[in-house]
């Protein structure tokens, strides 16, 4: 009763892929009752090929209009119109041949497609009464049209309101379920993303690490040492001719070992610092320096208003604390743009003597945490400060804008959760 929701093409849908089935259930339901009317013996019908006319308009008219009509979400004034349309046909059509009314079961449905579930049984009231109304009128007699015609009429409208408003409720449960796996699908994708940028950088610091640690350590070695061997050379005294021109080239030879060595260590730092996290470098290797560029992203683009503040001194941190820490703050200011509709955020990382805190605090429409707690974003969010060993506390109610810190121990190398 809805159009099909982007990203769910294909299978999956039972009243997506129904189209075509409702189409020819309506072609079938009109045929069949225009067939009935034309060879019904029926003494009180005035005009049979008349009411049959009618109800082909009937069909013509949705086909024209109503078709594409129950393939929207539009159900307010042109489903009205729709229907309205539709009842000035089938009544006149009643009117001409009573067995036109058996176009209900054709009319019904439509009414549901059309309508939300208490609007379409009340206009399915209306449609039903109307057979009522022409036989009343036709007999002269108020008791034998209501005798004739109401118990068909009220078993359609009993009918129509108990699997029309139970079909409406399977609907809507199904596309909700539609879009919460669009939303877990796009939060996972942005999670593993996340995850894949994080691990990318722990890596890359763990490479810089390894390099630091074994190749430039190494070549620093080798450097002292050539050098200690030139010095050691360089007492040499008092040697033959032949002698001394070895050692002037053995003294050559330790120079560009020496240089050579050099160069190669300053290759290596240069790579330690290529592998530095891209998210914290910029020539300003350093958490608060990452946030404020972060903050001064999010406030362009017509985006709400970003304000960043730093409190305490800064110390340097593991790389997983901080990536942690940016990330964090990342999904927090995309929530606050997404969700919150805040207008102003205030972002404040905090330096404590034995912990390192990032608190989001905007002005937006707030939420119940309580009825949110099951939410994925959420959920990643708190899991992966859990894993640097950090707590997340988060305050906010309806109406209220949330406020949410992450706290992690800012000593090394446990980064135990601090309780606060």
């Amino acid at each position: 009763m809805e159009e099909q929701p982007a990203g769910l093409a294909g299978p999956g849908h039972e009243w997506l892929r129904g189209y075509a089935a409702w189409d020819c259930y309506y072609a079938l339901a009109f045929a069949g009752v225009i067939v009935f009317t034309l060879t019904l013996e029926d003494s009180t019908a005035s005009s049979p090929s008349l009411a049959c006319g009618l109800l082909l308009c009937c069909a013509l008219w949705y086909a024209a209009y109503g078709r594409a009509l129950m393939r929207t979400e539009d159900q307010s004034r042109r489903g009205l119109l729709y229907l309205g349309a539709l009842f000035v046909l089938f009544a006149a059509a009643d009117a001409f041949a009573s067995a036109a009314s058996l176009s209900l079961v054709a009319i019904v449905p439509q009414a549901y497609w059309t309508l939300r579930p208490l609007h379409a049984t009340g206009a399915v009231a209306v449609f039903a009464t109307a057979p009522v109304a022409v036989d009343t009128f036709r007999t002269g007699s108020v008791v034998r049209g209501i005798a004739d015609q109401g118990p068909t009429a009220l078993a359609v409208i009993l009918f129509s309101a108990i699997f029309g408003t139970w079909a409406h409720r399977i609907i809507d449960q199904s596309s909700e379920r539609a879009r919460l796996i669009q939303e877990l699908a796009a939060t996972r994708a942005e999670l593993a993303e996340v995850a894949e940028q994080a691990g990318a950088a722990a890596e890359r610091e763990r490479l810089a690490g390894e390099i630091h640690d074994a190749i430039a350590q190494g070549l620093s070695s080798i450097v002292m040492l050539l050098q200690a061997a030139g010095t050691a050379l360089d007492r040499l005294t008092g040697l033959p001719e032949d002698h001394g021109r070895s050692v002037d080239r053995a003294r050559h030879q330790l120079g560009l070992a020496a240089h050579t060595a050099r160069e190669g260590l300053a290759e290596a730092g240069a790579l330690v610092e290529a592998l530095r996290p891209t998210a914290l470098d910029a020539g300003a290797g350093s958490l608060p320096e990452a946030l404020r560029r972060l903050t001064d992203r999010a406030a362009q683009g017509g985006g709400p208003t970003v304000h960043f503040s730093l409190s305490g001194e800064p110390e340097a941190l593991p790389v997983a604390v901080e990536v942690v820490l940016l990330r964090v703050t990342q999904e927090a200011l995309a929530n606050a743009r997404k969700h919150a509709r805040a207008s102003s955020v205030d972002v404040t990382l905090g330096y404590t003597e034995d912990s390192v805190f990032v608190r989001v605090c905007d002005d937006g429409a707030g939420f119940d945490p309580e009825e949110v707690a099951g939410g994925y974003g959420l959920i990643g969010m708190v899991r992966r400060v859990e894993q640097v060993g950090g707590t997340r506390r988060l305050d906010s109610v309806p109406g209220g804008g949330p406020r949410s810190s992450w706290r992690c121990r800012g000593d090394r190398p446990d980064h135990r959760a601090d309780s606060g």
